[in-house]
């Protein structure tokens, strides 16, 4: 089975919660199957934006990207969190390559536009449109786990910050996953009451989108995940990177942790 992973939030700033999750993804490697893993970086980006004194902007739940935020982005993810996650593997003894979008060309991007009226201009936020699955069947298929930074490149060569959650849809979707896990800092999907949601379809998302319900980071996620299941892919889950043994328990035990997104 080959399964993309995203790793996010709290996940990447917190040593020991990192390792936990690489032992597992470790684990279920041991069992005959394939994974990719997807990074965000949100936090280190907001902390050397901060040092550098760049503004940070949000619009719907994505970082509005200028040039100078940009280069930031591309250091911080491709660089600093990237190999951050590539020694964590190595810790493990197994052998991971990290990489961003743009590298083979395997996820060919291009300037975001939301569809909203009048067209907020998000700079250099993309989104996947086309993908070249090639160099991360080279790496799965010689087993090393690719780690992928959520960086594109456009047509025009140049670099885009995609949100993460975007980027493993596509890498799902231009990969031919069999599933698409996404990690997060809270539990799953939260109804009014904070309570996880155990399933949604489409129809669901958008209501408790338009309720206000869905909202801020978890806006993107499920964008991501609606465009995943349009796709063809028909396992995604929405789980808690802090919940004990959460990536084992899914993927190998078939438990219902977190949220399901269904047809």
């Amino acid at each position: 089975m080959r399964i993309v992973v995203k790793l996010g939030g709290s996940l990447l700033t917190e040593s020991e919660l990192l390792h936990r999750i690489i032992a597992q993804l470790v684990e279920v490697q041991d069992q005959n199957h394939q994974l990719i893993v997807v990074h965000g970086g949100g936090a280190q980006i907001k902390q050397y934006l901060t040092q550098l004194d760049i503004p940070s902007h949000f619009h719907n739940g994505l970082r509005v990207t200028d040039s100078a935020t940009m280069q930031v982005v591309q250091m911080v993810l491709a660089g600093l969190v990237n190999k951050n996650i590539v020694a964590a593997f190595a810790r493990r003894q197994r052998r991971a390559v990290g990489l961003c979008g743009g590298d083979g060309s395997s996820f060919v991007t291009r300037r975001f536009v939301d569809g909203q009226p009048g067209d907020f201009d998000y700079g250099f936020v993309g989104e996947v449109f086309k993908g070249d699955p090639e160099l991360i069947n080279l790496l799965l298929t010689n087993n090393y786990f690719p780690v992928v930074a959520c960086i594109g490149l456009g047509e025009e060569a140049a670099y885009y910050n995609v949100n993460a959650d975007e980027m493993a849809a596509a890498a799902a979707v231009f990969c031919l996953a069999d599933r698409l896990i996404f990690l997060t800092d809270v539990p799953g999907v939260l109804d009014s009451e904070r309570k996880v949601i155990r399933s949604l379809n489409q129809k669901q998302i958008t209501q408790l989108r338009s309720a206000g319900i869905i909202s801020e980071g978890m806006l993107p996620k499920t964008r991501a995940c609606e465009r995943a299941l349009n796709q063809g892919i028909r396992q995604i889950h929405i789980i808690g990177g802090r919940e004990s043994e959460c990536l084992t328990r899914v993927l190998l035990k078939d438990e219902p942790l977190g949220t399901a997104i269904i047809n």
